[in-house]
């Protein structure tokens, strides 16, 4: 590869899965590792990174396939090479989350994929790449549509729905629906979380709607066994238990973004450097590794220009180029779906600074953005109305990017 000399990925050949894999679970066949009591030890199959990248001046470019990521020489060798496909079942990145130093991604269709930085000695901050795992969701993924992707006592959670807006089907509802990832494992496990399984799957109950706003999880459970489907509506500020109910206008309203007076002071303060009063209406979606999902924002105006971003109170590798961010430091970076984005950091002169990600192709639009190490990473998709043909993601170093 004509950039291997800037950038490296460095691959585990009998790790890495690929389009043309034979994927060995049985279609229909759930892999996953059941949940027992912590006093019974358990042997599940160790994680183990696919690829240790080493992101350098160029991106890098991965696509999504049903088996997991594959290296790409180029964004543009994949312009109309997939069927558009209507987005529930649709193979691409559908959420961005942040759990301590680490980046994970739900993509659809396909699994969770986790990129960590990996370091010369534990305990330091010195980082020698980025680890990237990938999590198979196996052919049971591939009936449903990844509705939500949290946070739960540490570990990272993946809701599965059956999308009964797009398609009338007999596929019966999953179960089970929530997919625990122990960072450590290579396997998704069953794992209980109280306020879901107060409607149980086996009772017909599809999870349909969950989303996160001013502390509270807004969910809402349709169950069509009967002859008129039932629908509740709940919110929790503790998925260890059950929810209480919240009337449809609250539903609807909450599903509105936050105001900016909503977000943590010191988020506050960066969006004010980043958005100026008497600048346009601005809606703003932050992954972060302070929320336990992704949480949306907005200045209240009209003709909303949408922004994906990340905020971080610590940026773990030190670093003396002047524009990136020292350890403890708070740091924000956004883009809009055509890679404009900006970069603020707290304390500096000035404190915004332009950047733009890559170029894509026509038809192309970026949909996420996150921080892993001295690595940006942005999700990018194929789009023709509500349907989606090539997606993937791009990785690049922080450094080289702001400048």
């Amino acid at each position: 590869m004509c950039r291997s000399l800037i950038c490296v990925v460095i691959f585990f050949p009998f790790l890495f899965f690929s389009c043309a894999r034979k994927d060995t679970a049985v279609t229909g066949e759930l892999l996953v590792a059941e949940h027992t009591p912590a006093s019974v030890p358990v042997a599940l199959p160790v994680a183990k990174p696919i690829a240790i990248l080493q992101a350098g001046e160029f991106p890098l470019w991965f696509k999504i396939t049903p088996d997991g990521p594959v290296l790409i020489e180029s964004i543009r060798d994949t312009v109309f090479s997939e069927a558009f496909i209507p987005w529930p079942l649709a193979t691409h990145i559908r959420f961005i989350l942040a759990s301590g130093g680490d980046l994970l991604m739900a993509a659809n269709q396909s699994g969770i994929i986790r990129f960590s930085p990996r370091r010369e000695t534990p305990g330091t901050d010195a980082v020698t790449g980025i680890g990237l795992y990938f999590i198979p969701g196996s052919e049971f993924w591939r009936q449903y549509t990844v509705g939500a992707f949290f946070l739960f006592e540490e570990k990272p959670f993946a809701l599965l729905y059956r999308n009964d807006r797009f398609f009338n089907t007999d596929t019966p509802v999953p179960d089970p629906r929530q997919w625990a990832f122990n960072q450590l494992s290579a396997l998704p496990e069953n794992f209980p979380v109280p306020a879901l399984d107060a409607f149980p799957p086996e009772d017909g109950w599809n999870i349909d709607s969950l989303f996160l706003n001013g502390g509270f999880w807004y969910y809402r459970a349709v169950n069509r066994t009967a002859a008129m489907p039932v629908i509740r509506m709940h919110r929790t500020g503790d998925f260890s238990r059950e929810g209480e109910t919240v009337s449809v206008g609250v539903f609807q309203n909450s599903a509105w973004p936050e105001p900016f007076f909503a977000a943590p002071e010191t988020l506050q303060n960066l969006f004010a450097a980043a958005f100026p009063e008497d600048g346009e209406g601005v809606a703003v979606t932050v992954v972060s590794p302070e929320f336990p999902g992704t949480r949306s924002f907005s200045n209240g105006r009209d003709n909303k220009k949408t922004f994906s971003s990340f905020y971080s109170y610590t940026f773990p590798v030190p670093t003396s180029h002047s524009l990136l961010p020292t350890p403890h430091s708070l740091f924000f970076i956004a883009t809009d779906s055509s890679g404009a984005g900006m970069y603020v950091q707290a304390g500096t002169v000035p404190p915004v600074r332009g950047f733009s990600l890559p170029s894509l192709p026509e038809g192309f639009i970026y949909t996420g953005i996150g921080v892993a190490g001295d690595t940006v990473f942005a999700a990018w998709e194929e789009q023709a109305g509500y349907s989606i043909g090539s997606a993937g993601f791009t990785a690049m170093l922080l450094s080289a990017l702001i400048r």
